[in-house]
């Protein structure tokens, strides 16, 4: 049994080997001269101020990115290498952790090898050339879950650490993410009330919440949130008489200037959200009252705002115009009539659907005292609703970019449901064997 398993270690060596090398020497031009779009700019501007400056750590973009762009002494060709060098770390880790979760040999090398195809498709693999944060929010995010893999596999305190980390950065790449993690806490701290979970785990929620909240105090401190909010109320509110008539009840100054900013961004008119002297006490509003009256509408009416996410479900994973972020010289990986079968972009909503009933199905049959990982499952599947609502309803630019890790955690639950109901079924087979032989 030994030699065989060592024989399955060289085997996964040698497929993890060929696949960093793939990611190393292709797509050259493309990390040449990496994509930089509008928000780049900012980055880079961040990234060049001293870190014992307080506006590096609060400004108006999460500070992961521009800390690397520092690493890189704004190299962008370099900071693309970097990228893909912690994507294939990443993906690599969680392909290792997810093949160490299956029972028979055959599962691990496939399970193992489709992980790492997974990370090949062209919605995930082209942001390694982009300057912006998509690749590091999907890296750490794909860290982050296989470290969490790796913790069920036993409870270490190193691991415990690394975990913590890892959504500690998680949560300062993307703001999105800090409510993830505010997410995953909450289903930790179900879990020890129902006992299904032993009360260290609170640990766990514990600093999850605290990464949350920090996340929190750094975006208030860089006002990120005023831009994605003009962004809503000239692309959303503005065109919504209801909406309109809620926040002017809640204060906001519904004037002639306001009204000519439908259709427009917070960048629109050079920048008349931010300098039209008109708009100066729609601007003292949204600063004092924006956010809470906001929030304020879309709990008014749940059914509408979550219907409204729904609704937009498809088109956000199918990720159509994927394409026009492409850096000049990408070349994906895969044949576009292969990425289908891996990552789903189709039936999104029915899929879900049959996802979300398995993970209950899981809760029921408390199917982690079988295989951990079905724990894993159960946690990465529930929250795929309210992030996406989230990232709808958190800003009407490019949302489709932003809901970019609700389309991987969609394909991740796809594939790890597959690897559990296969390993699941493997082993009745050995066991049904044994008690008729």
């Amino acid at each position: 049994m030994s030699g065989s398993n060592q024989k399955v270690k060289i085997l996964l060596a040698f497929i993890f080997l060929t696949y960093a090398i793939i990611r190393l020497i292709t797509n050259l031009p493309a990390r040449s001269a990496p994509r930089e779009l509008v928000d780049t700019a900012a980055y880079l501007r961040i990234s060049q101020q001293p870190v014992s400056d307080i506006r590096f750590w609060g400004d108006k973009r999460p500070l992961v990115f521009p800390l690397l762009l520092k690493i890189s002494e704004q190299n962008t060709s370099l900071t693309s290498l970097l990228q893909t060098g912690f994507a294939i770390l990443a993906w690599g880790l969680l392909a290792l952790f997810v093949s160490a979760s299956m029972r028979t040999v055959w599962l691990q090398l496939l399970s193992f090898g489709m992980v790492l195809t997974l990370s090949l498709v062209r919605h995930l693999a082209n942001w390694d050339y982009v300057m912006m944060t998509e690749s590091l929010s999907v890296s750490w995010f794909v860290l982050f879950l296989a470290l969490g893999i790796w913790l069920t596999h036993g409870w270490r305190v190193d691991k415990v650490i690394a975990l913590c980390v890892a959504g500690l950065f998680l949560a300062f790449t993307r703001d999105t993410n800090a409510y993830l993690l505010l997410m995953l806490a909450g289903m930790l701290i179900l879990a020890v009330i129902f006992r299904w979970a032993q009360p260290r785990v609170l640990i766990l929620a514990a600093f999850f919440l605290l990464s949350f909240l920090l996340n929190n105090i750094n975006s208030e401190t860089g006002a990120r949130w005023i831009f994605p909010l003009n962004n809503i109320v000239g692309r959303r509110i503005l065109l919504s008489t209801e909406a309109v008539r809620s926040l002017e009840s809640c204060g906001m100054p519904v004037t002639p200037a306001l009204l000519e900013m439908v259709n427009n961004y917070g960048h629109s008119q050079d920048s008349a959200f931010y300098t039209n002297p008109k708009l100066e006490d729609y601007r003292i509003w949204l600063a004092a009252h924006g956010k809470t009256c906001y929030m304020k509408w879309l709990l008014s009416n749940p059914i509408r705002s979550v219907g409204q996410s729904l609704n937009q479900f498809q088109g956000l994973i199918a990720f159509a115009d994927v394409s026009k972020f492409f850096a000049r010289g990408y070349d994906p990986l895969l044949p576009w009539f292969v990425e289908p079968f891996i990552y789903p972009v189709k039936f999104i909503l029915p899929l879900w659907v049959i996802l979300t009933i398995g993970a209950l199905i899981a809760i029921w049959k408390r199917a982690w005292t079988i295989n951990p990982l079905w724990g894993v499952y159960i946690l990465l599947n529930l929250p795929i609703l309210p992030h996406l609502f989230i990232t709808w309803h958190g800003d009407a630019m490019a949302p489709e970019r932003h809901a970019l890790s609700v389309g991987l955690q969609l394909a991740l639950c796809l594939w790890i449901a597959i690897f559990l109901l296969f390993d699941q079924s493997m082993l009745q087979r050995k066991s049904t064997k044994k008690v008729n032989g």
